[in-house]
């Protein structure tokens, strides 16, 4: 059984490649068709694996969305209650399919830090009911095809970023730091502009709060999938601290039962311990995104309110 199942076109097998690389180097195992062992039998294999994936994750493109084979996987997924879409191409999925929230790839060629391929690991986890063992990974090899107008595009915005960054590297280190004893500014806070706490591009890590300070809060979303309904939008999840790493969430959504949920963290996430309920705060998102799936009937996607 593996962990990711990925389906798609077969005009789309170079995303579908550099994507399942970069899946994989979060420990996730990834399968898709390339994979089948020579003698077996196709459909079987597909079936197979498809049945029992962890995840089912769709790439939806133009070509795709006229695939009966993908359209059928699709469906599997949507049944299980596993299914995680991706847009790679600016179209309309199947009729079926439009209520699911889809993580946009559209312009992503490879790089682990894109927003939208943030949004695809949390949804794979939240199918999962486990973060990644550890951080999607940049391939340098992973690629995207884009059409000629969309590379170019790519490049020139590439080349105004780097720009960008280094005209701000370049102003901060022209600027003197202000003397220790300067009124208003604590030690700490010279050590944390001399040590480059908060890179370009990346939230430094939350340390100073318990885990349950730092998940407790008001939530709004939506709920995505539900074994036994409908998936539903404009949905409050309140969550409160009971100790230092446990909080009690609840919601105005008659599915989403009162549940207690023991903490713990994985870099910048915070993500459920033990027990049977999938939790997952990702504190790199602003606001934060809460991922929550109690007793793996259900999935809740929502943001903090500010």
């Amino acid at each position: 059984m593996s962990d990711v199942f990925v389906s798609y076109a077969s005009e789309d097998r170079e995303q579908a490649e550099s994507l399942a690389r970069v899946l994989a180097t979060t420990g996730w195992s990834v399968w898709w068709d390339r994979k089948i062992v020579a003698g077996q039998p196709y459909d079987r294999a597909i079936e197979r694996e498809l049945e029992t994936a962890g995840s089912v994750v769709v790439l939806w493109s133009r070509y795709s969305v006229a695939s009966e084979w993908v359209n059928n996987e699709a469906t599997v997924g949507l049944q299980r209650g596993v299914l995680v879409p991706v847009m790679i191409d600016r179209v309309k999925p199947p009729l079926e399919f439009r209520r699911r929230q889809a993580a946009e790839l559209l312009d992503w060629h490879g790089e682990a830090s894109h927003r939208g391929l943030q949004t695809l690991c949390e949804g794979v986890a939240a199918a999962l009911g486990s973060a990644p063992r550890r951080p999607a990974t940049t391939l340098g090899a992973a690629r995207r095809r884009w059409p000629s107008g969309r590379r170019l595009a790519a490049i020139l915005a590439t080349v105004v970023t780097i720009a960008v960054i280094a005209a701000v590297v370049g102003a901060g280190l022209d600027a003197p730091a202000p003397p220790p004893d300067q009124p208003g500014v604590t030690v700490g806070q010279h050590a944390g502009r001399q040590s480059g706490a908060s890179s370009a591009g990346e939230k430094p890590l939350a340390t100073d709060l318990e885990l349950a300070d730092l998940v407790a809060g008001s939530y709004f979303g939506e709920v995505t999938a539900d074994s036994k309904g409908s998936s539903r939008s404009d949905v409050g999840v309140r969550v409160v601290k009971i100790d230092r790493s446990t909080v009690r969430v609840s919601s105005d959504h008659a599915r989403l039962s009162t549940i207690d949920v023991r903490l713990t963290r994985v870099e910048n996430q915070i993500v459920n311990a033990d027990g049977d309920t999938p939790f997952m705060l990702n504190l790199d998102r602003d606001p934060p995104l809460l991922t929550f799936n109690p007793h793996n009937e259900l999935a809740y996607t929502g943001s903090r309110r500010k």
